[in-house]
């Protein structure tokens, strides 16, 4: 019984190159006989392996040991669970060419990007077998480090050898390596990986492939989302850093399908973000414009906002003469209902800096909530219960409107029903993470109820939040708030005040 046990090691940890030749290993040290012998190079052995299942591989498992033959079974099975539930946790919203097509594609052909999703798929096994009250299991974790760093050793040969595609193969490793360090919370991580896929992009000259073009859409989405996120360390604002978001041409084209309607919303969301930006930059006195050209700006921008929100719904009413919607359809609908709504608000108080201008949004907020709680509902029905809700998804959903509805809207009814919507599914939505978002609503939720008048209810001008800047401890024990509030005898931004708040406190 003990030698049978010896052999059964043997074949899971035995070297790469006897295990894609498909024959027994002798382990020695270093390299293996079987290798050098034969003038062989030994890829070496596996440092380490995943803790073993009791259970017998599935068809699909050994189906993946023809198409995989130099992985070992707990790489095939990671990624068999990138594919089978990975994927599908990230696409919750809406279809991906990326996610869906792409990456399954090149990770047969590259070994780098293989691994890396490898890497990817062991972090989030991890991460739905414990939950998130439970500490992270160390085996999964040092397995996926290992892929990680033959993922990266892999894309640097791949990088030295001037192959044309090399570039294609370099971003799909960068938008994989963003997920994992994300699904991970290490925003700094991340944000290195994706500087460094969108520098990959700018270098680009000459043609551009069908698979590149569809990954500077991801790089742009996730640049987007990170413009309310500033570094080196992990700071949020409503307020985009100057030169974080460049302007995008904007093609107001006839809406034909859902992606393309994303697409377009994607790029009129870039450009106000952008605007926001030039117009925190011009009340600072950062930027030389001057308020005339400003406005004219918002009003084209407002125009083209408007004149999307009218195609959209002639899209919708064309498709629902011809089609019946899907549940993921009626909800990536609702998702840019959403956006709309954030936008509008967003756009119409960008030149304003008295906060009482955004009382006159409270439809729009009041839109933002009823549907995320459609979504919300949508995702309920296909899991069928909380539990088992997407706890990441790549595309940009309802807690970035959350986040905005929670800090600009006043009415207190609204608000609280922002925050409890926040509360209710515990997920990522790319940068965004929901408990993030949750515990700074609250802190700054908490700051503008001290000056609130007890007779009427109101928040008055001088007691309402202008600028906030969060930053939270690399230990992530706590966050620090740093804000201003509203006065007409103060520059715009002056006078910072400053509030911790403890992670699981108000």
């Amino acid at each position: 019984m003990k030698r049978q046990r010896a052999f059964t090691h043997r074949s899971r940890n035995g070297c790469r190159t006897c295990r894609s030749r498909h024959i027994k290993c002798d382990e020695a040290p270093d390299a293996c006989h079987n290798c050098t012998s034969t003038g062989r190079k030994c890829e070496g052995y596996d440092q380490h392996r995943l803790p073993v299942r009791k259970t017998s591989a599935p068809r699909a498992l050994i189906n993946l040991a023809i198409s995989l033959p130099r992985m070992n079974t707990d790489e095939r099975r990671c990624f068999r669970f990138f594919e089978h539930n990975t994927i599908p946790m990230l696409v919750g919203y809406a279809e991906s060419e990326v996610w869906q097509r792409l990456v399954l594609q090149m990770s047969q052909r590259e070994p780098a990007i293989c691994h890396a999703v490898v890497a990817l798929s062991a972090i989030h096994e991890d991460y739905e077998r414990r939950g998130m009250a439970m500490k992270p299991d160390y085996r999964h974790h040092r397995f996926a480090l290992e892929q990680y760093n033959r993922a990266m050793s892999m894309l640097r040969k791949r990088i030295q050898s001037n192959d044309p595609q090399v570039r294609e193969i370099a971003l799909m490793c960068c938008v994989v390596f963003v997920v994992l360090e994300l699904l991970e919370g290490k925003y700094q991580n991340a944000f290195a990986h994706l500087q460094q896929g969108l520098s990959i992009l700018d270098s680009q000259s000459g043609h551009t492939s069908a698979t590149e073009c569809a990954l500077a859409k991801a790089f742009l989405h996730l640049n987007v989302q990170q413009s309310h996120f500033g570094g080196p360390d992990v700071r949020v604002t409503l307020h985009p850093p100057k030169g974080r978001v460049a302007e995008a041409t904007y093609e107001s084209v006839k809406i034909r399908s859902l992606p393309e309607a994303k697409e377009r919303i994607r790029v009129l969301m870039n450009n106000i973000f952008h605007f926001q930006s030039c117009c925190n930059l011009f009340f600072r006195g950062d930027l030389e414009s001057d308020i005339l050209s400003l406005s004219a700006r918002q009003c084209k921008l407002q125009c083209q906002l408007s004149d999307y929100r009218a195609d959209l719904e002639e899209f919708i009413w064309s498709h629902n003469t011809r089609h019946a919607w899907t549940l993921r359809e009626v909800r990536s609908v609702d998702v840019i209902r959403v956006h709309l709504a954030t936008l509008a608000s967003l756009l119409g108080g960008s030149l304003d800096t008295t906060e009482m201008s955004y009382d006159r949004f409270l439809p729009e907020f009041k839109r933002i909530n009823e549907f995320s709680e459609q979504i919300i509902s949508s995702f309920k029905t296909e899991y069928e219960e909380i539990s088992r809700l997407p706890s990441m998804v790549m595309d940009t959903g309802i807690l970035p409107s959350l986040f905005w509805s929670c800090v600009k809207c006043r009415d207190s009814q609204t608000r609280r029903h922002s925050a409890r919507l926040l509360q209710v599914w515990p997920h990522r939505e790319g940068i965004y993470d929901s408990r993030l978002i949750l515990m700074i609503c609250q802190g700054l939720i908490a700051i503008e109820t001290e000056g609130r008048d007890e007779e009427t209810g109101i928040i008055p001008q001088s007691a309402r939040v202008q600028t906030q800047t969060v930053e939270v401890a690399k230990d992530q024990s706590h966050m620090v708030i740093r804000y201003t509030l509203v006065s007409g005898s103060e520059t715009w931004g002056e006078n910072e005040r400053e509030r911790v708040v403890p992670f699981g406190g108000n």
